[in-house]
């Protein structure tokens, strides 16, 4: 059984904001996010950074810069330093115990009411995946997946580095928001295992879209155009094919699917390719039952 958070998604649009970061063994990265943010944001209230708990003396000596310069460098701005319990992602094992801990960093905080800026420039590739890969589940539609770049002579000045930069950017990357419906986020945030938590997803999503077009089949189509798509689903075949098993005109089954098609443009956008294809592809699911 999972694990239950007892939060829930905060119903408005959060006025505060959140910097998460990951960090390795370039403390710095964690002021460059933080200075770039302050000049997106007006202020950033609550900084919670990850790292292993590797023995690595790099690492070590990072974590020790950001805790001691904190306090000078933003006074005010609560820091939380939180030590994933791994080494290494180097097993599922080490993966489902950090999607664990970053999916419980980032819950607290949503459940708090912050708008989220997560910077996974610091650490390794791994770190880096796990941090994309909770961010999928959990994020919402005002939160924020960050990349920060500094060029190789940039980085080598580790923390003596001058801000600002113009060198040194916060690129966003684009993160495929699944759903926007925070009962369905929360019942995500249940699972700590992220291969459970992918496999409730699909299911939900699955569920989702049958409901929406069985509602679309039969509240958006006419009885006409219902019984066209159903021998195209159910049969296949051409126009002129379709026309004889429903004993009409080819020129009136193009008619009637052409207004499917217009019909399902004005529900998924130009952009989606509607075709006879689609047509099977979104029904069959509904009609083969």
């Amino acid at each position: 059984m999972p694990t239950l958070l007892l939060l829930h998604y905060h119903p408005l649009v959060p006025s505060r904001s959140a910097l998460i970061a990951t960090l390795g063994t370039e403390p710095q990265v964690v002021f460059l996010a933080y200075q770039l943010l302050r000049q997106r944001e007006r202020a950033i209230h609550r900084v919670l950074v990850f790292h292993t708990r590797s023995p690595l003396p790099e690492i070590k000596s990072a974590v020790r810069a950001v805790r001691e310069a904190w306090a000078t460098f933003a006074p005010g701005t609560p820091l939380e330093l939180v030590g994933l319990p791994l080494d290494d992602l180097d097993s599922e094992e080490a993966l489902r115990r950090a999607y664990g801990a970053l999916r419980e960093g980032i819950f607290r905080l949503k459940a708090q009411g912050f708008r989220l800026h997560f910077c996974v420039s610091g650490g390794r590739k791994p770190l880096a995946l796990a941090s994309f890969l909770t961010a999928q589940f959990l994020f919402g539609p005002e939160d924020k997946l960050w990349y920060l770049y500094s060029p190789p002579d940039v980085e080598a000045l580790g923390m003596a580095v001058s801000s600002p930069n113009p060198r040194v950017k916060l690129i966003e990357l684009p993160v495929p928001i699944w759903t926007e419906l925070p009962l369905f986020l929360t019942a995500i945030s249940q699972y700590r295992d992220p291969w459970t938590a992918a496999e409730v997803q699909r299911a939900l999503i699955r569920r989702a879209e049958r409901r929406r077009w069985e509602e679309f089949f039969h509240q958006r189509l006419t009885l006409a155009e219902r019984r066209v798509v159903q021998a195209l689903v159910l049969h296949g075949g051409s126009n002129v094919e379709l026309a004889q098993k429903l004993g009409k005109s080819p020129r009136t089954v193009g008619h009637q699917l052409a207004s499917v098609y217009r019909k399902l443009r004005s529900e998924l956008g130009e952009k989606v390719p509607i075709d006879r294809a689609t047509v099977a592809s979104l029904f069959a699911p509904i009609l083969r039952a």
